[in-house]
């Protein structure tokens, strides 16, 4: 993800990260370590992702929190500081998002200055595997109508 990431940040580019499951554990790390680690620094910690997209995600959970970059940090270092907006869309019977709420987990980003804004969604994830419900597939939660008008609106416009 960093070299991606770096690429865009270089290129002035306008960034929407949309990441399943393991993957928004990922993107969140990479975007810690860009706005505090010396490798980063100067260059990429100053610059934005616009919009962050987790689905399926367990940021939520108290486990996966403390295992992350920056749980061990106070005040502002404890989060990164270079996501613009999160949008956490969380499917009804998503064993892995079973938290399904992050806003109230990272609610000190806002006040830190360091987010503009977080918000949950709880939607219903109609994915099917194998003739069964599948609650947490990345198929069902990408064609959900909150995913795709949060992306619509961010190309459009850089809201949502």
């Amino acid at each position: 993800l960093a070299q991606p990431l770096k690429k865009a940040m270089d290129q002035g580019e306008s960034i929407c990260i949309v990441a399943h499951s393991l993957g928004s554990l990922i993107v969140y790390d990479t975007l810690w370590k860009f706005s505090y680690r010396s490798e980063y620094r100067p260059d990429y910690s100053d610059k934005t992702v616009d919009l962050f997209i987790t689905i399926g995600s367990p940021l939520g959970d108290a486990t996966v929190q403390a295992g992350l970059f920056g749980s061990r940090a106070s005040g502002a270092r404890r989060y990164p500081a270079n996501i613009g907006q999160w949008i956490n869309i969380a499917a009804e019977d998503d064993y892995i998002s079973h938290d399904q709420k992050v806003a109230d987990d990272y609610r000190p980003m806002k006040r830190l200055g360091l987010i503009r804004n977080i918000t949950d969604h709880r939607v219903y994830n109609l994915a099917v595997r194998h003739g069964k419900s599948n609650p947490h597939h990345s198929g069902g939660y990408l064609v959900h109508p909150r995913v795709s008008r949060a992306l619509a609106n961010w190309l459009n416009d850089g809201s949502s």
